[in-house]
């Protein structure tokens, strides 16, 4: 029997959603870069934290700010249903299978070392689509997940917002009224176009994420 997906209630319950909110620092310097988790049914978020180790109902670096809501209609054989303009109600069969490839994602990861380069949360959220078929594809990377939050995420309220832009504004206004064009050079090819290359090196040259490690 289908239903329409529990509703999305800021900070904790997003059903169905991948979230995302800055990484103190390294999101000031670099918006487009932060943590990501990924939620149940029933909006629990999971995110891959540590070693070894997977996070429940606390994303690691705060509240989210940004966030997807997927369809859990997209999963599997559901993935060549008609697209939607909002998530289509979902049905029990469709809320255990999410939540079952979910919960053996995590075990997955609970034995995994931790990268921030080659294995990190954002590599978690996509071998859970990956094992979903999620949308008829096995190819989500850390990359396709990135793009997708950075163009397409919605904030949480005004303060999503701020909370991931105003550090970076912040820090560019001053690097700019003080270091002018130099900073602004060191910015790109110092931070920017070394992470950009990383990431174009790892999606199409090298094979996937690490492999599994045990503790």
């Amino acid at each position: 029997m289908c239903q329409e997906p529990l509703p999305i209630v800021p900070p904790k319950q997003f059903p169905f959603c991948v979230v995302w909110t800055p990484i103190p620092v390294i999101s000031w310097l670099l918006p487009f870069v932060g943590h990501m988790g990924i939620c149940t049914s029933k909006g629990v978020i999971l995110d891959f934290a540590g070693p070894y180790f997977i996070s429940v109902d606390s994303l690691a670096f705060g509240n989210p700010a940004r966030y997807v809501r997927l369809d859990p209609a997209k999963g599997s054989a559901a993935a060549s249903a008609p697209a939607v303009s909002r998530p289509a109600p979902a049905c029990a069969g469709e809320d255990i299978q999410w939540d079952t490839t979910l919960q053996a994602a995590s075990e997955e990861y609970k034995m995994r070392m931790y990268n921030f380069l080659t294995d990190n949360c954002h590599n978690f959220v996509a071998h859970f689509l990956n094992e979903l078929s999620y949308g008829g594809s096995s190819d989500w990377s850390a990359v396709c997940l990135a793009v997708m939050v950075f163009l397409k995420g919605r904030y949480v309220g005004w303060w999503g917002a701020v909370k991931t832009w105003l550090p970076f504004c912040t820090i560019m206004a001053i690097g700019l009224a003080f270091g002018t064009w130099y900073f602004a050079l060191a910015w790109t090819c110092g931070l920017v176009l070394p992470l950009v290359l990383w990431f174009v090196i790892r999606l199409y040259l090298l094979k996937g994420p690490s492999v599994r490690q045990q503790p």
